[in-house]
């Protein structure tokens, strides 16, 4: 039993309406939103100046920052006065290891509508949004060009703070001629591999075409491609992949889309460079994983058509397109890398 299942009742009773407010990831969101890490990154401040400084009211934002205070996010050093913490610092935007986009996706209205219709999914096992927004994510981000900047920018910063531990756990980048990043948005993963190893020849980023504009103007993907090291493919990957490719990469891709459709991406990868192994950067659900892997799951549920997939299910996928599980790699994060190589290597 866990401690608070020994509690007394009305402590019980406590303990579960602690869990029944919605207000964290909100109030991280609108943290982001109006730069308070960045505001504070000065020094403690008086929540009315810092509420001047946001263009905000200072009483709903005491209440924000009180909230968020008790997460370990900000600090009260003095009534009413606010400093930064570790977590906050993260909020800030354009630093390393920044969270700053994704605080602020997570309070965005198209995903809360979605929170909102989970009953939907739970009732038919098709994502909210789709009942919400009439449409699949991925084409509603292409007809919302803000929210998908924000989309993009969000995994971006997901990929930079956890790449280094990823690429880390997998030197056998460094043998290779060609590795394709596919759905790789804005290119920091691709760009670190390459970084990271410099023996290895070139890189090919695939990924819908406003999403390649949005790579080419990156400052770390910038440089390697000056070096003739970095390429694009602008297409669809379900219909087109790159040739010539040792490794098929994904980071954060798998998870978001069902079976059908994966098997589908498979075999046309297994069709267009037989020999090529595929290498996905994934959550594997299992026994005592972490709660974010389970909110995870969750909010693919709601958003999408993917899981968060055990090993068995990512063998079973493979199986079916023409390759063999090969083995999973830890990296000391909530993420695996996940090799298959075509059956008969």
């Amino acid at each position: 039993m866990t401690p608070e299942q020994t509690l007394p009742a009305p402590s019980r009773a406590a303990a579960l309406s602690e869990l029944m407010f919605p207000s964290t990831p909100r109030c991280l969101a609108l943290a982001a939103e109006y730069r308070i890490a960045e505001l504070l990154a000065e020094g403690p401040m008086a929540v009315a100046d810092l509420a001047a400084r946001a263009y905000v009211e200072p009483g709903p934002l005491h209440k924000v920052l009180a909230l968020l205070t008790e997460d370990g996010v900000f600090e009260e050093t003095e009534p009413g006065v606010f400093a930064n913490t570790p977590l906050s610092e993260l909020l800030q935007a354009d630093i390393p290891g920044s969270m700053h986009a994704m605080a602020r996706m997570v309070g965005s209205p198209w995903l809360w509508d979605s929170w909102g219709a989970l009953d939907h999914s739970l009732a038919t096992g098709r994502p909210a949004f789709r009942k919400v927004h009439g449409t699949a994510l991925w084409p509603w981000l292409q007809e919302h060009p803000d929210e998908a900047r924000m989309f993009n920018r969000a995994m971006t910063d997901f990929t930079e703070a956890l790449s280094d531990a990823l690429v880390a756990a997998y030197p056998e980048f460094a043998t290779m001629s060609a590795v394709c990043d596919l759905g790789g948005g804005e290119g920091t993963f691709l760009a670190t591999i390459l970084d990271t190893y410099p023996s290895l020849g070139r890189g090919v980023l695939a990924d819908l075409p406003p999403v390649i504009e949005q790579a080419r103007k990156h400052p770390q993907v910038m440089p390697l491609v000056e070096q003739g090291r970095f390429d694009f493919a602008a297409a669809d990957f379900f219909s087109q992949v790159p040739v010539g490719i040792e490794a098929y990469v994904t980071k954060q891709v798998m998870h978001s889309w069902p079976d059908a459709a994966l098997v589908r991406l498979l075999r046309r990868c297994r069709e267009t460079s037989p020999g090529a192994r595929f290498v996905a950067a994934e959550m594997v659900h299992h026994d005592g994983v972490a709660r974010f892997v389970k909110n995870f799951d969750l909010v693919m549920l709601a958003t999408m058509s993917g899981q968060v997939r055990d090993e068995r299910q990512f063998a079973d996928l493979f199986d079916q397109a023409g390759y063999r599980l090969s083995r999973i790699v830890p990296t000391g994060t909530a993420f695996s890398l996940i090799e298959a190589v075509p059956h008969g290597l």
